[in-house]
């Protein structure tokens, strides 16, 4: 049986914390301009920029949209950080 590892999803987490925080920067937005954006408090965006909170879908889907950016972009961004072999899945046989 093939086991998700979790030490693995939180480097998701925090990349995709990272990126969305470099995406807001660049675009000069405070988190709060965006929470605002997203309607999300501020308190969440901070959650989800520091990789405190697992994101459901609609969050990102959200976000990415705040960005103006397509959720595929964005995620596509967090694949293209991650090391080449990365996997969630212990054996990394999962595709």
């Amino acid at each position: 049986m093939q086991h998700v590892n979790y030490k693995n999803a939180d480097i998701i987490f925090k990349t995709l914390a990272q990126i969305i925080k470099e995406e807001r920067e660049k675009q000069g937005k405070s988190q709060r301009l965006l929470a605002d954006e997203c309607s999300f408090q501020r308190s969440l965006l901070s959650r989800l920029e520091n990789g405190l909170n697992e994101p459901k879908l609609v969050s990102i889907w959200t976000v990415a949209e705040a960005l103006r950016m397509k959720p595929s972009e964005l995620i596509s961004l967090v694949e293209n950080k991650l090391p080449k072999d990365f996997s969630l899945i212990e054996s990394g046989l999962c595709y």
